[in-house]
């Protein structure tokens, strides 16, 4: 298989339909921002992010992909956690929850930091270049499973307040960290090289190379 002929595979529309439109020029712009935000930061705490598209594809703007961690595993189990816990009232996993301190942290503390602040860059990088919050609905749905399988109780319930607070310190730190020029740099190379690519897609080898040296 060709180097390029991986990209013709891509799902997904590129250029976007109707990208002569200011409205949606805009958008993909603000898609190439926010899935940047995602990738370098991503690469910031040591993620191995592997592609990132901004290719159009139903309601979906764009999409940076990593590899599989045990935070990422471990949360994808929670769904399954709460249903049998809601047929159940006698299940163990509707024990309390455990607060601020998450459940098999000292395991898995790197990579769970680094999820909890990728899901949460790419809605902050969008913010503070265009002050607009569309699209971060998937991600802040990963975000919360990923909060609640390790500081929920054994079902991933969590209180309103606790997921709250640590959503709050979460895009704190993730505006602070794009806030370094070097890293805001970066993400504007970042996007800047998907909007001109010629699939609508970046390579994670291609993102590192923008990383300013």
């Amino acid at each position: 298989m060709g180097f390029f002929d991986k990209f013709r595979g891509q799902k997904g529309s590129w250029p976007w339909p109707n990208i002569d439109s200011p409205i949606v020029r805009l958008e993909v712009e603000k898609a190439a921002v926010h899935e940047a935000g995602h990738a370098v930061v991503g690469r910031y705490f040591g993620l191995n992010v592997t592609q990132l598209s901004i290719r159009r594809r139903a309601d979906i703007a764009g999409q940076v992909t990593t590899g599989l961690t045990r935070p990422r595993l471990r949360a994808s189990m929670i769904p399954r956690s709460k249903r049998l816990a809601a047929g159940n009232p006698d299940s163990p996993h509707r024990g309390p929850e455990i607060g601020l301190r998450p459940r098999g942290f000292f395991d898995d503390e790197a990579s769970l930091h680094a999820e909890l602040h990728l899901f949460l860059a790419g809605p902050a990088a969008q913010v503070i270049r265009f002050k607009s919050f569309e699209g971060w609905e998937q991600d802040r749905k990963t975000f919360y499973l990923l909060v609640s399988a390790y500081y929920g109780n054994l079902a991933g319930f969590i209180s309103d307040r606790s997921s709250a607070f640590i959503e709050h310190r979460y895009w704190s730190s993730c505006k602070e960290i794009l806030s370094k020029p070097e890293i805001w740099g970066w993400v504007k190379e970042v996007a800047k090289a998907a909007l001109r690519s010629e699939h609508g897609v970046l390579t994670g080898e291609e993102i590192e190379s923008l990383r300013p040296s």
